[in-house]
């Protein structure tokens, strides 16, 4: 698995475990940092600072565009709303929006779609992963069609 592979698996870990806990955003990704880097886990080699600043930035900016990111899922739905997606399924497609669109410098789609579509079958039901595909393809083509948003 690629470092920033491990990245994007280490932010929604975060980001689930902040969700459940009520914990800052800030305080999780150092539990998971710790996480990683403690050999008696076996959760692999540690980030170093360049790749868990690269995770932190990414947390940054999905955690401050979160409404507007919300706000295009919430427009590429089609028959369901935000609130009866899955925890999870709602995290991956906020995760990949932000990566995607609020993120400095971003990510090209289809390396954030394939790697959403990764963690959608890791972390979900396995029908989620179409699920996920077609609503980050719905909404890279309607960002296409239209300009794209204000990065904060």
């Amino acid at each position: 698995m690629g470092i920033r592979s491990r990245g994007r698996k280490a932010l929604l870990q975060a980001r689930y475990a902040m969700e459940a806990n009520s914990g800052t955003l800030s305080t999780n990704l150092e539990d998971i940092r710790l996480l990683l880097a403690d050999p008696d886990l076996g959760l692999g080699v540690p980030m170093d600072t360049e790749d868990w600043n690269w995770v932190s930035d990414l947390a940054r900016a999905v955690h401050c565009n979160r409404t507007e990111i919300d706000a295009r899922i919430e427009d590429a739905l089609e028959n369901w709303t935000l609130d009866r997606l899955s925890l999870v399924t709602r995290l991956i497609l906020e995760q990949a929006l932000g990566e995607m669109y609020y993120f400095q410098p971003p990510t090209e789609p289809p390396i954030v779609i394939d790697e959403s579509i990764e963690l959608a079958k890791a972390f979900d039901a396995k029908e989620t992963a179409g699920f996920v595909n077609g609503v980050l393809d719905t909404i890279v083509k309607t960002f296409s069609a239209s300009v794209s948003p204000r990065r904060k």
